[in-house]
């Protein structure tokens, strides 16, 4: 028998090692032990608390001999003999995918006794940090918090900017203002090889650069702007960090010049120097053919970036004149254009460093616009048409700088300040329904504000943060408005202070975070205005308010993960004092109100692509300055405002429900979502208008104001046909209510639809395409009249490149319907760009041809629920531009 079993083992050990190893311990076992100790436990991932089936758990002495093993099931649960005869063994985990664990298990002299042991495994990618995606090319790399662009990629040479090579980029989306959004999530910061050059302000950055000198591209998650909170404060906030090719960038740039038909100028040099002690980037530019490469948009009068984290620091610009377009502003501006723009940061040593900019933008441009508006309400009709040729000239000087001091390794402070001057002259000649009038507006905008930052880092779970803002804004304005019988002049003045003081501690205990935060917000408003050459009966038409607003605050931020669920709570307590004294109406106001706001989000992951998420929050905001005021205001020609004050804590409701995906591995983007919004107190607006002249006044009621939103969003490369795709769509239903003229109280309901395909080829081949389709619907309903308004808009946007070797050509067309509905035709436009660069040399061709079917004015629509408009305004006109770009 024994050289039969000998026989039979060896040929076992031919077939399969594995085999034999469990015949050979098992026979070990058996005759050398009697298992009296029983170990059981569950094998779970770190990261998401997911099991792990099918890990090795092996049982070894304190020598590191093996003497039992076994492996987890299908739900991660093991259980093992051990043997009797050890005082203290070693259970240690093995899995190819996750890194091995071990852990002491100490025996009692029992005769039998049953230890539970769990194991949390890091997966091994982790350690490497590291997935690849998507085989030898590797486009994407994630390395934890941090998605890797490898931008190459992802080229197809019709880049110039950073802009345009970001917009390529799966998971990256920037709109019509330049502002970035990651997996959703809005981008705060563009660093520059991991240093941040531009602050808030990275269009400067985005629109300038050379995409030429980008190695890659980095998306970090989970970004703190001081690294002291890292690992302790989870952020939703993102940025997006450029990686500059080594030995192209210690000094580089390129100047182009361009020129062209009727006075057409173009003008831009760039220059990038990268040192171990100072970072830099300048930027000079002219042009008069519609192009913006700055931040400020005065063609539209949207905010500039840097702005929107100072809203609640700035006063209110009630002249504020508005284009009103549908189009790109590149096809509406008429401009001439300088910017110039200094950005350095210089490292003094390693705990020592000073970040600097510098911006001066000026511009001027014309408008020339027609509008005819017809109201509609209560069997009512009312025609006003009006004339304006419109001449704006702006000026922007904005400084800004950075102190950081890294005291030790657990101490930093940091004091940012700024200043920022606007001066905006406008002048406008016209008509009011065949009555001529000549209107002078001038604005200045003066800003200063300093933030000073202290941070201790107590120990790697705790830190302590103190933070004190002060800021101030003033705006003076005069408006003068000059008829064929009358003189009027109308000043205004606003003005606001600001100070913040604020003590935060913030904690992390394993999956735990929670931070306490106790503050003081102070704000006063003052309101001076004084209106001459008019006289309205029983309507005072000067101001002067004094606003206060002071809260003292304490809030609490905890949020905490449990296997898939991600819980995160605020709970804001909040102490308000107003005071408002309003000359015009004998007005004393002092009171004060306490509110506790919570907010509540919650994500449950699917999967590390995949989760669900919902939030509510409910808030209260104070009445912002513009609507305390009761004497009429001018603004333009032929519209005055003024409020009817009533104090009240505008109580706002939302709940949002959503599905996302993130799959970098299979190039999909996908999210769904619904928000749902009430306002129990709002604002009225009354309109009382005539063929002369338009009354608005805000009021503040009980209102049953309420908005549901819908939103579809899927971005998928496919392979086979080497091309991306983007859906994106929207539904949203509001309910509204306002007062047109003698109507009473009007309940209002308005539907929106908007839809946008966009596909974009990536052949390897000279020859691609892209193409977008958008449309919007939007419906418009006096619910007590059963009138109805709507319009339903058009656009496709065509684009076919041809690059090859050195040559570029580049097709562009642009077809615009303002509404299909309506009596309006659309419009189609028409751009080149010939691009020619030789092999040797850095000297680069372009010939640019713009609106090569002229048309030089476009008709647009627009629609409320009580009126309809149809504005009819010019256009850049034709042009040709021959450009050389030199790059050094």
């Amino acid at each position: 028998m024994k050289p039969i079993l000998k026989n039979n083992i060896f040929k076992i050990y031919k077939k399969n090692k594995t085999i034999l190893l469990g015949m050979v311990l098992f026979f070990f076992f058996s005759f050398n032990s009697f298992a009296q100790h029983i170990l059981k436990g569950n094998i779970t991932e770190y990261e998401t608390e997911e099991v792990i089936p099918y890990v090795n758990v092996l049982v070894k002495t304190l020598g590191g001999k093996l003497i039992n093993f076994t492996s987890t099931n299908e739900k991660g649960f093991y259980t093992i003999e051990l043997p009797a005869d050890f005082s203290k063994l070693i259970i240690e985990t093995s899995i190819i995918s996750h890194l091995s664990l071990s852990n002491e298990v100490i025996l009692f002299n029992s005769e039998k006794h049953t230890y539970k042991l769990d194991f949390k495994l890091q997966q091994r990618l982790t350690e490497l940090e590291e997935v690849f995606i998507e085989g030898k090319k590797k486009p994407i790399i994630v390395k934890k918090d941090t998605t890797v662009y490898n931008v190459n990629q992802f080229k197809d040479g019709s880049e110039r900017v950073v802009e345009d090579l970001l917009k390529k980029l799966p998971g990256i989306s920037i709109n019509e203002k330049g502002i970035i959004k990651f997996k959703g999530k809005q981008v705060i910061r563009v660093l520059l090889d991991g240093d941040n050059l531009f602050n808030g302000n990275y269009i400067i950055g985005t629109k300038n650069i050379d995409s030429e000198i980008i190695e890659e591209v980095q998306a970090i998650e989970d970004y703190n702007t001081n690294h002291l909170l890292k690992g302790v404060k989870s952020s939703d906030d993102v940025a997006i960090n450029l990686i500059l090719k080594k030995g192209k960038t210690d000094i580089s740039g390129n100047a182009e010049i361009g020129f062209g038909a009727e006075n057409k100028t173009y003008f831009k040099t760039n220059l990038i120097s990268v040192s171990k002690k100072l970072k830099g980037f300048s930027t000079i530019s002219h042009n008069n053919i519609g192009e913006n490469y700055t931040p400020y948009n005065f063609n539209s009068n949207s905010f500039d970036i840097a702005k929107l984290n100072e809203v609640a620091q700035r006063t209110n610009n009630l002249v504020n004149n508005n284009f009103n377009s549908n189009l790109p502003d590149n096809r509406t501006r008429v401009n001439n254009n300088y910017f110039g723009s200094i950005n350095s940061l210089y490292k003094f040593s390693k705990k020592l460093s000073f970040r600097f900019n510098y911006n001066l933008f000026k511009d001027k441009l014309i408008r020339n616009e027609v509008t005819n508006t017809v109201y509609n309400f209560d069997n009512e009709q009312i025609n006003v048409s009006t004339q304006n040729n419109f001449n704006k000239k702006p000026l922007i000087n904005t400084l800004e700088y950075e102190l950081i001091y890294n005291i030790n390794k657990k101490s930093l402070l940091t004091s940012v300040g700024k200043l920022d001057s606007q001066n905006i002259e406008n002048t406008s000649n016209g008509f009011n329904n065949e009555s001529s009038f000549k209107n002078i507006t001038e604005s200045k905008d003066l800003f200063l504000k300093n933030n000073l930052e202290y941070t201790y880092r107590i120990n790697n779970t705790n830190v302590f943060q103190f933070s004190t803002s002060l800021s101030t804004n003033s705006i003076p304005q005069s408006v003068n408005i000059i008829t064929e019988v009358d003189n009027i002049l109308q000043d205004i003045n606003f003005k606001k202070n600001n100070f913040n003081a604020e003590a935060s501690l913030f904690s992390k205990i394993k999956k735990n975070e929670i931070s306490f935060s106790l503050g003081y917000d102070f704000k006063e408003n003052f309101v001076d205005s004084d209106l001459q050459g008019i006289l309205i009966n029983n309507t005072p038409i000067t101001n002067t308010i004094y606003y206060k607003l002071t809260k003292t605050y304490a809030d609490i931020n905890y949020q905490f993960k449990y296997g898939k669920w991600r819980f995160a709570t605020e709970i804001k307590n909040e102490l308000f004092n107003v005071n408002l004294n309003d000359n015009n109406i004998n007005t004393r106001l002092n009171t004060s109100t306490f509110g506790i706001y919570p907010l509540l989000s919650i994500n449950y992951f699917l999967n590390r692509e995949s989760h669900f998420y919902t939030n509510y929050r409910l808030s209260n905001q104070l009445p912002n300055a513009n609507n305390v005021y009761s004497g009429l205001i001018l603004i333009n020609n032929r519209a005055l405002t003024n409020n009817e004050f009533n104090f009240n804590l505008f109580n706002n409701q939302s709940s949002t429900f959503g599905f996302r995906i993130n799959d970098f591995y299979n190039l999909f983007q996908f999210n769904i979502s619904t928000t749902y919004s009430f306002r129990k107190f709002d604002y009225i607006n009354q309109l009382n208008v005539d063929e002369d002249i338009s009354f608005f006044t805000s009021k503040v009621r009980i209102t049953n104001n309420n908005r549901l939103d819908f939103r579809l969003d899927s971005e998928k490369y496919i392979h086979f046909l080497r091309s991306t795709i983007n859906v994106n769509s929207s539904y949203s239903i509001s309910e509204y209510q306002n007062i047109i003229n003698d109507s009473g109280l009007r309940n209002n309901r308005s539907k929106s639809l908007f839809g946008q395909f966009h596909i974009r080829t990536g052949f390897k081949k000279p020859l691609n395409f892209e193409n977008k389709i958008s449309f919007r619907n939007n419906v418009f309903k006096s619910i007590d009249s059963n009138t109805t308004n709507s319009f339903t808009s058009f656009q496709n946007d065509f684009k076919a490149k041809y690059i090859k070797g050195n040559f570029k050509f580049i097709l562009n067309s642009q077809y615009f319907n303002p509404d299909l509905g309506a009596n309006i035709s659309g419009d189609l436009f028409i751009d080149a760009l010939l691009s020619y660069k030789p092999k040797k040399g850095k000297i680069e061709y372009l010939l640019k041809a713009n609106n090569l079917l002229n048309n030089n004015l476009y008709k647009s629509i627009n629609t409320s629920d009580f009126s309809t408009s149809i504005f009819e305004y010019n256009l850049q006109e034709r042009f040709l531009l021959l450009s050389i770009l030199f790059k050094y």
